[in-house]
């Protein structure tokens, strides 16, 4: 968040940002301009910066200054911000996913099974990223020419919301909020068997698992071991075999639906880190996965679907909620016979 000028009333978050005034304190003092600013302006990038700086929209105590230039105590640092670019999705750029809420400053889709959210290892395209940078990047027009940043992030084979900003100030509030644990979030999950109560707390830290194969695999520890981590769940129905779940974490452990569920005996369908053998993992790994291990799975991905997220909106000035519905492949799962 942006530290309050000396004098000057909070900022009203639901009108765009036209100027800013930076009152150099000692934790600026002595840093070149440039980095002042970056230490300050965190949403920005640096090459953003320097355009403001090449175009003159940044003064030093009522007078250009060169990025060089190093601050001292008390001066005061003055940067006009010139309008963001508005978001002109290209029509002739249908989408591989569903968009479920869009305005100026975000964009919420329905992420199918499958997709990487960006690109990294072995998905260097065709990820969610590159979706989103076909409909809203137009580095020929940069008035619309807006850039897509993640708001958080889940699974390849996790289906269900992601949150993506349009706007850097947008992204920088709400992504606070992520990192502060205030956007909550709910999953569905379809598990096999059913949890010995219809709803209930899992209040068990997350360790790695030194006597799996598998390198990333995790499992809960004892009390005071690794990262604290807490789920809530609720059954919502079932078919004697497999459970619907509605699932609330309360911390953002990395697998710990998946951890948490498969520690009460309930693993998801499809999970083949944390089912019944991790063998089908490092088998899908190889490409040798058979049909007897997939007839067995149940589901050729683990069966979680990112369900609602609720935050503050900043432009809005309001909370605003989105919804992602339960996808057929896991819907059939409980709708059949057990």
């Amino acid at each position: 968040m942006l530290p309050r000028f000396p004098g000057d009333s909070p900022r009203d978050l639901s009108r765009p940002l036209e100027s800013i005034r930076i009152l150099v304190d000692n934790r600026l003092a002595g840093q070149r301009l440039d980095v002042a600013l970056a230490t300050t302006l965190t949403w920005r990038s640096r090459s953003s910066l320097r355009r403001l700086l090449d175009a003159g929209l940044v003064q030093l105590d009522g007078q250009q200054a060169p990025a060089s230039r190093r601050v001292r105590l008390g001066d005061t640092i003055v940067v006009e911000i010139p309008p963001a670019p508005t978001p002109a999705p290209r029509a002739d750029q249908p989408t591989a996913v569903a968009i479920v809420y869009e305005d100026a400053w975000m964009v919420a889709v329905d992420k199918p099974p499958g997709m990487a959210v960006h690109p990294s290892g072995r998905h260097l395209d065709g990820t969610l990223l590159h979706e989103l940078h076909r409909r809203y990047r137009r580095p020929d027009d940069p008035e619309h020419d807006v850039v897509p940043r993640l708001l958080h992030r889940i699974d390849l084979e996790t289906s269900g919301l992601v949150a993506v900003g349009l706007d850097e100030q947008f992204h920088a509030h709400v992504r606070s909020q992520f990192e502060d644990r205030l956007v909550a979030k709910s999953y569905l999950a379809v598990v096999e068997g059913r949890p010995a109560r219809d709803d209930g707390t899992i209040d068990a830290p997350i360790v790695p698992d030194k006597a799996s194969a598998v390198r990333l695999k995790l499992k809960t520890g004892a009390p005071g071991e690794g990262l604290a981590a807490v789920t809530h769940f609720r059954v919502l129905r079932g078919n004697g075999a497999r459970t619907l779940l509605e699932v609330r974490p309360e911390t953002g452990r990395t697998h710990q639906i998946r951890v948490h569920m498969a520690s009460i005996g309930c693993p998801l369908v499809g999970d083949k880190l944390y089912g019944a053998n991790e063998q089908w993992f490092l088998r899908q790994i190889e490409g040798s996965l058979d049909d007897a291990a997939r007839a067995q799975l149940g589901l050729d991905r683990h069966a979680l679907h990112s369900h609602t997220l609720r935050f503050h909106h900043p432009r809005l000035g309001r909370e605003v909620q989105l919804e992602a519905p339960l996808p057929a492949d896991m819907q059939a799962l409980v709708d059949g016979p057990g």
